[in-house]
């Protein structure tokens, strides 16, 4: 399969929204996700396809900045401004939008867009340990799951819930495939271009074919190793990503790291080689499978739970994933992203920072950025730097 992708946002979501409306001419119903937290099995046993709605460009936060003040998370203006301004063809073929309580800026930005689409906001327990927090969560699983059934006018039966599991799982498990690859050295391809591939492959409408795109992708990233075809130098820095992650929303950043001479390899946290992503898009968000043995609603719920945003608290998981996967990678040094304003990832950056630099002994860099291309030259000074300090270390251990 042809591995460079050049398309924009803008050109990629307009190519999607032209299949969805041939898919909604054949009567096929479209839901809106939000977030890692969307239960995607319920919109699959609906018979609906998911279709994230998040914003990730500049563009639209100035017609959001008309409601929403200027400081507020820019994840949260573009996608408000997306919404309201007329530029996503992908919203108004929604025809319900699913959201949770993440938040306190997108919880209330929610109260706005629901003026503009049937959504449904599922309150998110943020202290996931506690023994209560998984039976609220399954009573919002099962509101979500009627309100769905209600604005699309269907049936959502235990059998639907059964099999929309098990292509839940057949899906993390080729993506989980696929992150896994970049763990390669050299991994077969670089960051910017698996992130490029990789986001437009989330985006899907006939299931089966995506599927059959994705055990392609693999099958040609495999062969890459083999036949040692990658074009990426072996001797870069592997630099995991962890913080807040959309693929296409932070690539600057990625393509400042590779043009100093890094490769980002793992991407913990929302989102970067990405030869390894944990957070939003990333690994720790396809490894953990849903549990086929159990009742669906219970089984769905107790997975999504265990997402670990900075909304959570504590967020120890995060913490053990970081290790393992610096570990598993092979990881020289660590990028954690915030985007301005993000209260719970830039506090809990500090606790992230400690466990690279003082238990990993890691070099660690904390970016805070937007959308904007305005700080591209002082971030290329400060990841030029970054980069040096990790040859440094890498020399001295050769030494």
């Amino acid at each position: 399969m042809e591995l460079s992708v050049t398309e924009t946002v803008q050109e990629l979501r307009t190519d999607l929204a032209i299949e969805l409306e041939m898919a909604k001419d054949e009567g096929k119903k479209v839901v809106g996700c939000l977030c890692s937290y969307t239960p995607v099995e319920l919109i699959l046993a609906a018979k609906a396809i998911p279709v994230g709605l998040c914003g990730s460009t500049q563009a639209p936060i100035l017609k959001a900045e008309e409601v929403l003040s200027s400081d507020q998370c820019p994840k949260v203006k573009a996608t408000y401004g997306r919404a309201i301004s007329g530029t996503c063809p992908l919203f108004p073929l929604a025809d319900c939008i699913l959201s949770e309580t993440t938040c306190d800026g997108r919880k209330k930005m929610y109260e706005l867009l629901a003026r503009h689409a049937p959504l449904q906001v599922m309150d998110l327990p943020q202290k996931p340990d506690e023994p209560e927090a998984l039976a609220h969560w399954i009573a919002e699983v099962e509101k979500a799951k009627s309100f769905l059934e209600n604005q699309l006018g269907v049936s959502i039966t235990e059998q639907d819930l059964k099999e929309a599991v098990q292509q839940g799982n057949r899906r993390r498990a080729l993506l989980t495939q696929l992150f896994m690859t970049m763990g390669a050295s050299p991994p077969p391809v670089t960051g910017v271009e698996f992130m490029q591939i990789m986001s437009k492959l989330g985006y899907y409408v006939n299931y089966d074919m995506h599927i059959t795109l994705l055990e392609r992708l693999l099958k040609t990233l495999e062969r890459r190793i083999e036949k040692s075809e990658s074009g990426v130098p072996g001797d870069r820095p592997r630099i995991l990503w962890t913080g807040l992650g959309n693929s296409l929303g932070c690539s600057k950043v990625l393509e400042l790291v590779e043009e100093s001479g890094g490769v980002v390899v793992c991407q913990e946290g929302c989102g970067g080689v990405v030869v390894c992503q944990e957070g939003c898009g990333g690994i720790t968000r396809t490894e953990d499978l849903i549990d086929e043995s159990k009742d669906p609603i219970h089984a769905i719920a107790e997975r999504y739970l265990r997402v670990t945003c900075a909304c959570m608290t504590p967020n120890n998981q995060r913490f053990e994933d970081l290790k393992r996967l610096v570990k598993e990678f092979r990881i020289d040094g660590v990028i954690d992203l915030a985007w301005q304003f993000c209260q719970p990832f830039e506090i809990e950056s500090f606790r992230v920072g400690e466990l690279v630099k003082e238990e990993l002994k890691k070099p660690f860099l904390h970016v805070v950025t937007d959308f904007s291309t305005s700080d591209v030259e002082q971030l290329r000074v400060r990841i030029e730097g970054f980069i040096e300090q990790i040859m440094e270390a890498k020399n001295n251990e050769y030494h």
